[in-house]
């Protein structure tokens, strides 16, 4: 199996119940492209915005301090 991103772990699992031997080789870090940089941290992404969106809302509701907030996306990104 090439690949330890969610795919080959997937296969890889299903494969030792079966009792295969499984080989995974990752050039990259174990997690494959959709954990992370794909689907995973587009989530985050998209649900902080959300988060700071529905804070500047929340102003109508009486709650105070929401226009101070703000992402220090290199703060984030790391």
């Amino acid at each position: 199996m090439i690949g330890a991103g969610s795919g080959g772990m997937g296969s890889g699992r299903r494969a030792a119940m079966y009792g295969k031997k499984v080989l995974m080789i990752e050039n990259r870090k174990i997690g494959g492209t959709c954990v992370n940089v794909g689907c995973v941290p587009k989530k985050v992404m998209w649900n902080l915005a959300n988060f700071i969106e529905d804070s500047h809302i929340m102003k109508d509701y009486g709650v105070k301090g929401t226009e101070q907030l703000y992402v220090d996306f290199k703060e984030f990104k790391a």
